[in-house]
């Protein structure tokens, strides 16, 4: 059921977006798009202020379709330097960066992970209870936002 070219396309598209260690806003902009378009309800809290980042942590409510308890499901946004303009190479089913950057792989990885089960999940129509999730900042410079 995992749509891997659609997996590979948002990995792809969530590395090639800078997001350093207090520089997360414009991931977190783009990441709170894609969980509005799929129904969660999304606010960003204020974790930033504390650790000097241009946004705080992400947090995104699903409600889901079943009555359960929440499943709380945790990522981090920032990647480590260098961390500018990252391009991604896909190359025999697996991705490298071009050489110059690193590759973003942790935690963006998880996060495209993330996106595809809830992907699944709706698509399918299959059952599942609340889902909080949150996408810290700063986890790179000594977890200071997770």
């Amino acid at each position: 059921m995992i749509n891997k070219d659609r997996l590979s396309e948002t990995f792809k598209y969530l590395v090639e977006i800078d997001s350093v260690s207090r520089e997360e806003e414009k991931f977190a902009k783009e990441i709170k798009k894609i969980l509005q378009s799929m129904g969660a309800k999304t606010f960003v809290d204020n974790a930033g202020k504390k650790t000097g980042s241009n946004t705080g942590n992400l947090v995104a409510k699903f409600k889901g379709n079943v009555p359960a308890l929440p499943l709380l499901i945790n990522a981090h946004m920032d990647t480590v330097e260098p961390g500018r303009g990252i391009k991604a190479v896909l190359k025999n089913d697996m991705f490298t960066s071009d050489g110059s950057t690193i590759l973003g792989a942790d935690d963006k990885s998880s996060i495209a992970v993330i996106l595809e089960s809830l992907r699944v999940l709706q698509e399918n129509e299959l059952p599942y209870g609340p889902i909080d999730l949150v996408l810290t900042i700063c986890e790179e410079i000594g977890l200071l936002g997770a």
